[in-house]
């Protein structure tokens, strides 16, 4: 497979004009090894003809026409079990890029076709390879991203301004169409959807991160070496693009510690990466350590099929509405199944104005009592409210009365307060409040519905329906994590974060069709060895012996 270099041609992504050599495999008269007669099989191949309109026409060569010696591109790779790559372009050939069309220009060179090059990026990262080098070189060398491809060779500059170009329909109404897609290779639906989320870590140096305190003297300092060195007629460029990434992490700072303050918390001590200003500095998953990251999260099926996508900088629960909009797109969503991080007002609140079923412990899943625990305190969840006596009962059986209630205002919600003066003479006082008043419960709006759904959990047959959820949920990130190396993000920004997820979200729900293809033609083998094994069973002697060949 020759590879010939031309200065002509370009995928037209871009208005600005591409002087650099662009590589093209050269797929001409691919002779015999030892012939040396020219393939006349390729010939009757037909050129590529990918139009989706009378006027934009793009680069998208046939793969067929590529050989390894005398042995089509295909073939040699189901000869080498690789048939991963064949069902990838199939997949993607069935779906509409109409969307991707409208963002081409008639006239110059042509674009390479958004099927070949959107196959490029999908088929690396299910190789785990995410980088545009590493995708570059991948479309070089790579026999089954060749085929997907159809052998295009862009760069990663190309590669790069097709994601940035193309990022709404990548992330949203492709999306929606990749994943209906997928559904129906898949057979499930949406009916139960489990959600999930994770913190991975943002593309900065942990040397970048700054306190509040430090970054308003880096940024007093840069000021006054700018205004020195504006003064002495100097170059200051640089030092006004390290003030400009100064102030805008100060002013994505700053919303932050308001809202700390607002709890009533000190914000001094806050800290921001400068790198990366959206990104939030946080613990990672399993561990102490903190590092500027994000939190993705999903709503996958019962085939693991990611239905929904959001990301947040620091908020795995204020994302759930979004997802299941995205959700509700696909499908009719009747039951959605969190881990107790969820169990929130505006959770139960989101899934009740869908009207989804919601099962959500408010404690640890396992055991025979789901109810939240504490080492320290008693928590309110083990204090029973009685509607009709409107008191609290503590686990030993003291009425808390109303002693007090709050009107609330635009920051805090209203709430009425509980007490006893049973706490003094309490043997379990220790265990249950340190307050000279004695244990105080406040009981907000919500609570009616934390309260509905904290005794349904209760119920044997609600918490089997639960337990699916963490083999519906908790391997999707063990494979974005693992197979598809998003252990890291490589890209800055809340935006450009959310498109990186989106497109390993999008190469995830392709593996997920790739695999259940790979289980049906197990399953159908298996099926056929059964029934050779049942005929030579139940066959006569003189039989078996032409059974056993089947």
């Amino acid at each position: 497979m020759p590879v010939s270099q031309h200065t002509n041609e370009s995928d037209s992504v871009s208005d600005k004009k591409i002087t650099r050599r662009v590589v093209k495999l050269d797929t001409s008269n691919q002779c015999s090894l030892f012939t040396g007669e020219a393939d006349q099989a390729s010939a009757t191949i037909p050129k590529p003809a990918y139009q989706l309109s009378e006027e934009v026409r793009f680069e998208d060569p046939d793969p067929r026409a590529i050989r390894l010696n005398q042995v089509r591109l295909d073939e040699h790779l189901i000869q080498a079990g690789q048939k991963q790559a064949l069902k990838l372009r199939e997949i993607l050939e069935t779906l509409d890029w109409g969307g991707f069309e409208q963002a081409y220009k008639p006239g110059g060179r042509r674009p390479y076709a958004p099927r070949a090059m959107l196959g490029v990026i999908v088929y690396g990262i299910l190789q785990g390879v995410s980088s545009l080098r590493a995708l570059e070189k991948l479309a070089r060398t790579d026999l089954g991203c060749m085929w997907v491809s159809g052998g295009i060779l862009p760069d990663h500059s190309i590669l790069g301004r097709f994601i940035q170009r193309h990022e709404e329909q990548l992330t949203g109404a492709f999306f929606e169409q990749l994943t209906a897609r997928v559904l129906q290779v898949t057979g499930s639906g949406t009916q139960t959807l489990a959600g999930d989320g994770s913190v991975i870590e943002a593309a900065a140096s942990r040397f970048a991160v700054m306190k509040a305190e430090a970054l308003t003297q880096a940024i007093e300092r840069t000021r006054a070496r700018v205004e020195q060195v504006e003064a002495e007629g100097a170059n200051a460029q640089s030092s006004r693009q390290r003030l400009e990434q100064l102030e805008q992490a100060q002013a994505a700072l700053a919303p932050r510690q308001a809202r700390r303050q607002a709890k009533g918390k000190p914000s001094a001590t806050m800290q921001v990466n400068v790198q990366d200003p959206e990104a939030v500095i946080q613990p990672q998953k399993g561990s102490k350590h903190y590092a500027a990251s994000y939190k993705p999260s999903v709503l996958a099926n019962e085939a693991r099929v990611i239905v929904s996508f959001a990301l947040d900088p620091s908020s795995e629960t204020a994302v759930v509405p979004e997802l299941l909009d995205q959700a509700q797109r696909q499908g009719a969503v009747d039951t959605a199944l969190f881990d107790a991080g969820y169990c929130s007002d505006a959770v139960i609140e989101a899934n009740a104005e869908r009207d989804i079923e919601l099962l959500c412990p408010e404690g640890r899943s396992q055991g025979e009592s789901w109810i939240k625990t504490s080492s320290k305190y008693y928590p309110k969840s083990q204090f029973t409210y009685d509607r009709e006596q409107d008191c609290y009962r503590c686990p030993q059986g003291q009425a808390l009365l109303p002693v007090g209630r709050y009107t609330g205002n635009h920051r805090y919600p209203a709430y009425t307060l509980y007490g006893t003066p049973a706490c003094g003479q309490c043997a379990f006082r220790e265990r249950c409040t340190r307050r000279a008043r004695g244990r105080q419960i406040k009981r907000y709006e919500g609570d009616d519905a934390k309260d509905a759904l904290r005794a349904k959990m209760q119920q044997p047959e609600v918490q089997e329906r639960y337990r699916q959820r963490q083999a519906m949920a908790e391997p999707v990130f063990g494979g974005l994590r693992d197979r598809q190396g998003l252990r890291r993000f490589r890209r800055k920004g809340a935006k450009a974060v959310r498109l990186e997820f989106g497109l390993h979200v999008l190469a995830y729900n392709l593996g997920r069709a790739l695999a259940r293809e790979a289980f049906l033609r197990l399953h159908a083998g298996f099926k056929l060895v059964i029934r050779a094994l049942y005929l030579a069973l139940s066959a006569p002697d003189e039989d078996c012996c032409h059974i056993a060949k089947l």
